[in-house]
């Protein structure tokens, strides 16, 4: 199925969440692009939440974008190490940092309604990492900067749906979509790890308050 709706030109997503799931659809892909040649399909992996470290290294030769919710690693910090083992649970999952080395294509978003859909939150979780109750970061190591965070949201997202040209920036031709917030450069929301909605423009046109 995933190999007839690429061959008719639709781009394909599939969800995995475990090492071995995510395995799977890449090797799934990689026959994908044997079978029907190339061309720029820009495959996604919708969470990609748990991976094997030589696994990562194959999002970005095979240019597969990882479309994870960031915010999903608060509700799997508690349960990640009883399923998967401590050294397994810590060295493999939501590998933000060690993807995008990897030159990989990332993606950040929500996954609402099964997560909250304020980004607010998932930037601060990408940066952050810290689960509730837990004091510090899951692998700090794989904690985001504010610029890649806020490109992973943006940009990088719209790009991974081939919509670059529409959204994911503010520039000339593009739609003006945005919103106003309280804090008063994004320094502050990293520092304070929060910020609400002061007003919203659709289309250039202020549509809340």
């Amino acid at each position: 199925m995933t190999a007839a709706a690429d061959k008719l030109g639709l781009q394909v997503a599939v969800h995995a969440i475990g090492d071995k799931a995510n395995d799977m659809v890449l090797e799934v892909y990689d026959s994908i692009v044997s079978a029907n040649g190339k061309r720029d399909r820009r495959f996604r992996i919708e969470h990609a939440q748990h991976l094997a470290p030589e696994t990562v290294n194959l999002f970005g030769e095979r240019q597969v974008f990882a479309s994870v919710q960031p915010d999903h690693l608060l509700d799997d910090a508690g349960t990640a190490a009883k399923k998967l083992g401590t050294e397994r649970a810590m060295r493999g999952s939501y590998l933000f940092h060690s993807l995008l080395a990897s030159n990989a294509q990332l993606a950040l978003g929500s996954d609402w309604p099964v997560a909250n859909i304020n980004p607010l939150g998932s930037i601060r979780t990408a940066m952050k990492r810290v689960p509730p109750e837990w004091g510090s970061a899951w692998n700090p190591a794989e904690c985001l900067s504010l610029t890649d965070t806020l490109i992973a949201h943006t940009i990088s997202a719209a790009r991974a749906c081939f919509l670059e040209d529409k959204l994911g920036s503010l520039s000339p031709g593009k739609f003006a979509d945005f919103v106003i917030l309280s804090i008063h450069s994004w320094d502050d929301f990293a520092a304070e790890g929060s910020a609400s909605v002061e007003a919203t423009y659709i289309a250039g046109v202020k549509a809340y308050p």
